[in-house]
Protein backbone atom coordinates (compact mmCIF):
# COMPACT_ATOMS: atom_id res chain seq x y z
CA UNK A 1 0.00 0.00 0.00
CA UNK A 2 0.96 3.42 -0.92
CA UNK A 3 2.14 6.08 2.16
CA UNK A 4 2.56 8.76 0.15
CA UNK A 5 -0.49 9.87 -1.04
CA UNK A 6 -3.18 10.76 1.94
CA UNK A 7 -6.14 12.22 2.15
CA UNK A 8 -5.80 16.08 3.77
CA UNK A 9 -6.43 19.43 3.05
CA UNK A 10 -3.96 21.43 0.03
CA UNK A 11 -0.88 23.01 0.04
CA UNK A 12 0.33 26.21 1.45
CA UNK A 13 1.39 29.27 -0.42
CA UNK A 14 5.13 30.68 -0.61
CA UNK A 15 5.35 34.39 0.77
CA UNK A 16 8.30 36.42 0.61
CA UNK A 17 9.64 39.30 2.08
CA UNK A 18 12.68 41.52 0.86
CA UNK A 19 14.53 44.40 2.61
CA UNK A 20 16.39 46.61 0.74
CA UNK A 21 19.34 49.19 1.91
CA UNK A 22 21.00 51.80 -0.43
CA UNK A 23 24.92 50.65 -1.14
CA UNK A 24 25.64 48.83 -4.58
CA UNK A 25 25.76 45.97 -3.07
CA UNK A 26 22.89 45.97 -1.07
CA UNK A 27 21.25 46.31 -4.58
CA UNK A 28 23.39 43.79 -6.26
CA UNK A 29 22.07 41.22 -3.50
CA UNK A 30 18.59 42.26 -3.87
CA UNK A 31 18.46 41.56 -7.34
CA UNK A 32 20.30 38.08 -6.78
CA UNK A 33 17.23 37.70 -4.16
CA UNK A 34 14.26 39.04 -6.55
CA UNK A 35 15.72 36.29 -8.98
CA UNK A 36 16.03 33.54 -6.89
CA UNK A 37 12.37 34.89 -6.13
CA UNK A 38 11.21 35.02 -9.34
CA UNK A 39 12.37 31.44 -10.68
CA UNK A 40 10.64 30.32 -7.15
CA UNK A 41 7.74 31.52 -8.21
CA UNK A 42 8.07 30.27 -11.64
CA UNK A 43 8.59 26.48 -10.13
CA UNK A 44 5.74 27.12 -7.89
CA UNK A 45 3.34 27.90 -10.84
CA UNK A 46 4.62 24.87 -12.78
CA UNK A 47 4.24 22.46 -10.28
CA UNK A 48 0.75 23.59 -9.64
CA UNK A 49 -0.02 23.26 -12.99
CA UNK A 50 1.37 19.45 -12.64
CA UNK A 51 -0.66 18.66 -9.58
CA UNK A 52 -3.69 20.40 -11.16
CA UNK A 53 -3.41 18.08 -14.64
CA UNK A 54 -3.07 15.27 -12.45
CA UNK A 55 -6.00 15.49 -10.51
CA UNK A 56 -7.88 15.58 -13.67
CA UNK A 57 -6.14 12.57 -15.30
CA UNK A 58 -6.81 10.53 -12.23
CA UNK A 59 -10.67 11.80 -11.95
CA UNK A 60 -10.40 10.64 -15.72
CA UNK A 61 -9.47 7.32 -14.98
CA UNK A 62 -11.49 7.02 -12.42
CA UNK A 63 -14.67 7.66 -14.87
CA UNK A 64 -13.66 5.37 -17.18
CA UNK A 65 -13.04 2.48 -14.80
CA UNK A 66 -16.22 3.31 -13.46
CA UNK A 67 -17.85 2.83 -17.38
CA UNK A 68 -15.63 -0.40 -18.35
CA UNK A 69 -16.66 -1.79 -15.58
CA UNK A 70 -20.27 -1.04 -15.82
CA UNK A 71 -20.01 -2.72 -19.30
CA UNK A 72 -18.40 -6.19 -17.29
CA UNK A 73 -20.85 -6.02 -14.83
CA UNK A 74 -24.12 -6.18 -16.90
CA UNK A 75 -22.16 -9.06 -19.09
CA UNK A 76 -21.67 -11.15 -15.72
CA UNK A 77 -25.77 -10.56 -15.12
CA UNK A 78 -26.45 -12.03 -18.55
CA UNK A 79 -24.47 -14.65 -18.25
CA UNK A 80 -22.13 -13.93 -21.07
CA UNK A 81 -18.59 -15.70 -20.07
CA UNK A 82 -17.00 -14.51 -23.49
CA UNK A 83 -18.07 -10.99 -23.24
CA UNK A 84 -17.28 -10.51 -19.67
CA UNK A 85 -13.62 -12.04 -20.16
CA UNK A 86 -13.12 -9.31 -22.89
CA UNK A 87 -14.20 -6.84 -20.94
CA UNK A 88 -12.17 -7.82 -17.40
CA UNK A 89 -8.97 -6.85 -18.38
CA UNK A 90 -9.90 -3.24 -20.14
CA UNK A 91 -11.99 -2.28 -17.08
CA UNK A 92 -8.95 -2.05 -15.36
CA UNK A 93 -6.37 -0.32 -17.01
CA UNK A 94 -7.75 2.90 -14.95
CA UNK A 95 -7.26 2.12 -11.86
CA UNK A 96 -4.25 0.56 -12.69
CA UNK A 97 -3.01 3.32 -13.96
CA UNK A 98 -3.52 5.68 -10.63
CA UNK A 99 -2.65 2.79 -8.09
CA UNK A 100 -0.57 4.81 -6.05
CA UNK A 101 -3.67 7.74 -5.48
CA UNK A 102 -6.33 4.71 -5.36
CA UNK A 103 -4.10 2.90 -2.38
CA UNK A 104 -4.17 6.44 -0.25
CA UNK A 105 -7.65 5.29 0.59
CA UNK A 106 -6.77 1.74 1.70
CA UNK A 107 -10.14 0.46 2.50
CA UNK A 108 -11.63 1.18 -0.82
CA UNK A 109 -8.13 -0.81 -1.85
CA UNK A 110 -8.57 -3.85 0.04
CA UNK A 111 -12.14 -4.26 -1.69
CA UNK A 112 -11.76 -3.64 -5.01
CA UNK A 113 -8.37 -5.04 -5.55
CA UNK A 114 -7.42 -8.03 -3.27
CA UNK A 115 -5.94 -11.21 -4.54
CA UNK A 116 -7.12 -14.32 -2.72
CA UNK A 117 -4.06 -14.78 -1.54
CA UNK A 118 -4.21 -11.07 0.24
CA UNK A 119 -6.82 -12.02 2.25
CA UNK A 120 -6.84 -11.50 5.79
CA UNK A 121 -8.44 -13.84 8.40
CA UNK A 122 -12.42 -12.69 8.32
CA UNK A 123 -12.39 -10.43 5.60
CA UNK A 124 -14.84 -10.84 2.82
CA UNK A 125 -13.32 -11.67 -0.81
CA UNK A 126 -14.70 -8.85 -3.06
CA UNK A 127 -13.54 -7.15 -6.22
CA UNK A 128 -12.22 -7.94 -9.76
CA UNK A 129 -9.79 -10.71 -8.82
CA UNK A 130 -13.24 -12.69 -7.24
CA UNK A 131 -15.08 -12.34 -10.51
CA UNK A 132 -11.73 -13.24 -12.67
CA UNK A 133 -11.36 -16.77 -10.63
CA UNK A 134 -15.28 -17.14 -11.75
CA UNK A 135 -14.72 -16.65 -14.96
CA UNK A 136 -11.58 -18.51 -15.61
CA UNK A 137 -12.40 -21.36 -13.42
CA UNK A 138 -16.12 -21.60 -12.36
CA UNK A 139 -17.86 -19.93 -15.55
CA UNK A 140 -21.47 -21.83 -14.77
CA UNK A 141 -21.07 -19.39 -11.63
CA UNK A 142 -20.68 -15.64 -13.35
CA UNK A 143 -24.31 -14.69 -12.19
CA UNK A 144 -24.41 -15.80 -9.15
CA UNK A 145 -21.25 -13.99 -8.62
CA UNK A 146 -22.55 -10.81 -10.13
CA UNK A 147 -23.17 -9.05 -6.85
CA UNK A 148 -19.99 -8.91 -6.38
CA UNK A 149 -19.60 -6.67 -9.61
CA UNK A 150 -22.76 -4.38 -8.06
CA UNK A 151 -20.21 -4.49 -5.26
CA UNK A 152 -17.84 -3.68 -6.91
CA UNK A 153 -19.15 -0.83 -8.94
CA UNK A 154 -20.38 0.90 -5.57
CA UNK A 155 -16.62 0.85 -4.01
CA UNK A 156 -15.55 2.47 -7.19
CA UNK A 157 -18.20 4.85 -6.76
CA UNK A 158 -16.92 5.35 -3.42
CA UNK A 159 -13.67 6.20 -4.75
CA UNK A 160 -14.32 8.67 -7.44
CA UNK A 161 -16.30 10.79 -4.54
CA UNK A 162 -13.23 10.38 -2.18
CA UNK A 163 -10.67 11.33 -4.72
CA UNK A 164 -10.41 15.04 -4.42
CA UNK A 165 -9.74 14.74 -0.86
CA UNK A 166 -6.29 12.60 -1.65
CA UNK A 167 -3.59 15.32 -1.29
CA UNK A 168 -1.23 15.19 -4.23
CA UNK A 169 2.63 16.76 -4.74
CA UNK A 170 4.62 16.89 -7.06
CA UNK A 171 7.12 15.00 -4.69
CA UNK A 172 4.31 12.06 -4.30
CA UNK A 173 3.39 12.34 -8.15
CA UNK A 174 7.67 11.21 -8.44
CA UNK A 175 6.92 9.21 -6.12
CA UNK A 176 4.20 7.39 -6.99
CA UNK A 177 5.77 6.93 -10.58
CA UNK A 178 8.47 4.88 -8.71
CA UNK A 179 5.73 3.08 -6.91
CA UNK A 180 3.84 2.01 -10.34
CA UNK A 181 7.87 0.67 -11.90
CA UNK A 182 7.38 -1.55 -8.61
CA UNK A 183 4.09 -2.34 -8.85
CA UNK A 184 4.93 -3.82 -12.86
CA UNK A 185 8.16 -5.57 -10.70
CA UNK A 186 6.88 -7.45 -7.88
CA UNK A 187 3.29 -8.34 -9.86
CA UNK A 188 3.06 -8.09 -13.24
CA UNK A 189 6.37 -9.74 -14.48
CA UNK A 190 5.99 -12.74 -12.23
CA UNK A 191 2.47 -13.02 -13.20
CA UNK A 192 1.01 -13.21 -9.92
CA UNK A 193 -0.98 -10.13 -10.60
CA UNK A 194 -3.88 -12.13 -12.56
CA UNK A 195 -3.85 -15.76 -12.14
CA UNK A 196 -6.83 -16.96 -13.42
CA UNK A 197 -6.88 -14.63 -16.64
CA UNK A 198 -3.27 -14.27 -17.60
CA UNK A 199 -3.87 -10.77 -18.60
CA UNK A 200 -0.83 -9.23 -16.41
CA UNK A 201 0.28 -7.21 -19.64
CA UNK A 202 -2.93 -5.02 -19.69
CA UNK A 203 -1.94 -4.07 -16.03
CA UNK A 204 1.86 -3.96 -16.79
CA UNK A 205 0.82 -1.16 -19.73
CA UNK A 206 -1.60 0.79 -17.41
CA UNK A 207 1.38 1.05 -14.76
CA UNK A 208 3.70 2.37 -17.20
CA UNK A 209 0.85 4.73 -18.70
CA UNK A 210 0.12 5.92 -15.83
CA UNK A 211 4.37 6.86 -14.72
CA UNK A 212 4.80 8.17 -17.89
CA UNK A 213 2.17 10.16 -17.37
CA UNK A 214 3.46 11.51 -14.08
CA UNK A 215 6.60 11.87 -15.84
CA UNK A 216 5.34 13.97 -18.60
CA UNK A 217 3.53 16.24 -16.15
CA UNK A 218 6.93 16.75 -14.25
CA UNK A 219 8.80 16.99 -17.19
CA UNK A 220 9.29 20.93 -17.30
CA UNK A 221 10.44 20.75 -13.69
CA UNK A 222 12.82 17.98 -14.42
CA UNK A 223 14.17 19.83 -17.55
CA UNK A 224 15.56 22.81 -15.63
CA UNK A 225 17.07 20.91 -12.99
CA UNK A 226 18.66 18.19 -14.80
CA UNK A 227 18.00 17.72 -18.74
CA UNK A 228 20.33 14.56 -19.15
CA UNK A 229 17.79 12.88 -16.67
CA UNK A 230 14.88 14.05 -19.44
CA UNK A 231 17.02 12.33 -22.35
CA UNK A 232 17.64 9.53 -20.23
CA UNK A 233 13.77 8.88 -19.32
CA UNK A 234 12.68 9.84 -22.92
CA UNK A 235 14.81 6.92 -24.47
CA UNK A 236 13.68 4.04 -21.49
CA UNK A 237 9.96 5.03 -21.36
CA UNK A 238 10.63 4.39 -25.27
CA UNK A 239 12.31 1.38 -25.28
CA UNK A 240 9.71 -0.54 -22.20
CA UNK A 241 6.72 0.36 -24.28
CA UNK A 242 8.18 -0.36 -27.34
CA UNK A 243 9.04 -3.70 -25.82
CA UNK A 244 5.69 -4.22 -23.94
CA UNK A 245 3.88 -3.70 -27.77
CA UNK A 246 5.29 -6.21 -29.61
CA UNK A 247 3.28 -8.79 -27.32
CA UNK A 248 0.10 -6.75 -28.80
CA UNK A 249 -3.19 -8.72 -29.66
CA UNK A 250 -5.28 -6.39 -31.55
CA UNK A 251 -6.37 -3.86 -29.15
CA UNK A 252 -5.14 -5.95 -25.86
CA UNK A 253 -2.17 -8.13 -25.65
CA UNK A 254 -1.68 -11.76 -25.49
CA UNK A 255 -1.76 -14.05 -22.84
CA UNK A 256 1.08 -13.53 -20.09
CA UNK A 257 1.57 -17.42 -20.33
CA UNK A 258 2.44 -17.39 -24.30
CA UNK A 259 5.69 -15.16 -23.60
CA UNK A 260 8.51 -17.51 -23.32
CA UNK A 261 11.41 -16.78 -20.85
CA UNK A 262 13.66 -14.80 -22.99
CA UNK A 263 10.60 -12.11 -23.80
CA UNK A 264 10.03 -11.97 -20.15
CA UNK A 265 13.93 -11.27 -19.96
CA UNK A 266 13.35 -8.81 -22.19
CA UNK A 267 10.51 -7.16 -20.84
CA UNK A 268 12.23 -7.55 -17.22
CA UNK A 269 15.62 -5.86 -18.26
CA UNK A 270 13.95 -2.96 -19.99
CA UNK A 271 11.94 -2.31 -17.02
CA UNK A 272 15.17 -1.94 -15.19
CA UNK A 273 16.78 0.15 -17.35
CA UNK A 274 13.86 2.91 -16.48
CA UNK A 275 13.68 1.88 -12.84
CA UNK A 276 16.99 2.98 -12.36
CA UNK A 277 16.93 6.59 -13.49
CA UNK A 278 13.39 7.10 -12.65
CA UNK A 279 14.16 6.65 -9.06
CA UNK A 280 16.20 9.77 -9.32
CA UNK A 281 12.60 11.84 -10.20
CA UNK A 282 11.85 12.36 -6.98
CA UNK A 283 15.25 13.92 -5.59
CA UNK A 284 15.14 16.19 -8.47
CA UNK A 285 11.65 17.18 -8.11
CA UNK A 286 12.37 17.66 -4.92
CA UNK A 287 15.71 19.88 -5.15
CA UNK A 288 13.98 23.46 -5.80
Amino acid sequence: MSAVLRPVAACALLALALTACGSAGDDAALRNVTARGESGVQADRLAARAVREYRSYAADQVYDTLARTDDFVAALKRGDVRGARALYAPSRMGWESIEPVAEAFPDIDAKVDARESDLEEGQTWTGWHRLEKALWRAPKTVRKEAVHGDTLLADLSTLRAVLPRAEITVTSMAQGAKELLDEVATGKVTGEEEAFSHTDLWDFKGNVDGAFKVYELLRPIVRERNAELVTTLDTEFGDLRAVLAKHADGEGFVPYTDLSREQVKELVDALNALAEPLSGLSAVISSG
